[in-house]
């Protein structure tokens, strides 16, 4: 059982192989989707947290990096904490139904939009009133399927214009649902839900993602 949040691992001085490179890989990386397939206890989970303490703009994270490899890259420390990020696990979706599945996706859904609720309602009037409507529903968990497949989508449009910065993207285990479902008998269910749920978000939304890192389970 390791520990897997980066900045309790620093600040409780915790052995710690420094990795911090794989920032500026990310970086440097001219893909905008990093897909990472690793097996369970690989320190996937431990590396998009620190992908998020570094990116992520809600607070100075300078500090947790100082002596580690990537304070001495002056280029990639540029973009620390620079970005909003929308950050979520699927690692303990593993649900018997389709139906329990469901639920438990969207209330890490509903979850991931409540964390940036104070920054977007700063400037929700401002959008088109289906956004609007679409954001509302959301939050107050009347939203259809299909606008739960979609929402990544708006939160990265909502979050771009909350900050006039785009987005990074950062999503632990995104297939252990789907190894569930095939494991349970409701596979086609599943996918058929990530599907649009990934491709809506990360396939030609270059105006609102700067990048995106996935972590699986499975072996491609």
């Amino acid at each position: 059982i390791g520990m897997s949040d980066f900045k309790e691992l620093i600040e409780t001085d915790r052995y710690y192989i420094d990795k911090t490179d794989f920032i500026a890989e990310i970086i440097d990386s001219s893909a905008k989707v990093i897909l990472l397939p690793r097996p369970r206890r690989f320190g996937k989970t431990l590396n998009l947290s620190m992908l998020n303490y570094f990116f992520d703009k809600k607070e100075d994270n300078r500090a947790l990096f100082k002596k580690l490899n990537i304070a001495q890259n002056s280029e990639a420390m540029q973009h620390c904490n620079g970005y909003p990020i929308i950050y979520i696990t699927f690692k303990d979706v593993k649900e018997q139904t389709v139906e329990t599945s469901r639920e438990k996706i969207y209330a890490l859904i509903r979850e991931a939009f409540g964390k940036h609720e104070k920054s977007i309602g700063k400037i929700i009037d401002t959008f088109p009133k289906e956004d609007k409507e679409n954001y509302s529903n959301i939050i107050n968990r009347t939203a259809s399927h299909t606008l739960y497949e979609n929402s990544f989508k708006l939160l990265s449009k909502l979050l771009t214009k909350a900050h006039n910065q785009k987005c990074i993207i950062l999503i632990d285990e995104y297939d252990t649902p789907i190894q569930t479902a095939f494991l349970k008998g409701y596979y086609e269910e599943m996918v058929g839900f990530f599907k649009t749920f990934m491709g809506s978000v990360l396939k030609d939304n270059d105006v609102h993602v700067y990048k995106a890192v996935l972590t699986g389970i499975l072996r491609i």
